[in-house]
């Protein structure tokens, strides 16, 4: 049944990398607000987002330096789950016929 099909556990690890991506950048940014001064935490936008202000005001550069950067390692890892994804499909469909 499900639990004999390989194709379960490659799908799993579909799952574990773009949850896991996610959730990296997530605590990643959490961190990054906890540690600014309040002043500077009010300017940003509510979690889970955490989006930095339009006009960056002096104090949130490196903090919008993080938001890029944490966004496009999430978007690489992102990648690499749907490029798994693709060969798992490929495997099943080549199990198919």
């Amino acid at each position: 049944m499900m639990q004999d099909n390989p194709i379960v556990l490659l799908l799993g690890v579909f799952f574990a990398l773009f949850l896991g991506g996610r959730g990296w950048r997530r605590r990643k940014l959490k961190r990054a607000v906890r540690d600014l001064p309040t002043r500077l935490q009010r300017m940003i936008g509510e979690e889970p987002g955490f989006e930095p202000p339009a006009e960056v005001p002096e104090g949130l550069q490196g903090y919008v330096a993080l938001y890029g950067r944490s966004a496009r390692v999430m978007y690489g890892i992102w990648a690499l789950a749907f490029g798994w994804l693709g060969y798992v499909i490929y495997l099943w469909l080549g199990t198919m016929g």
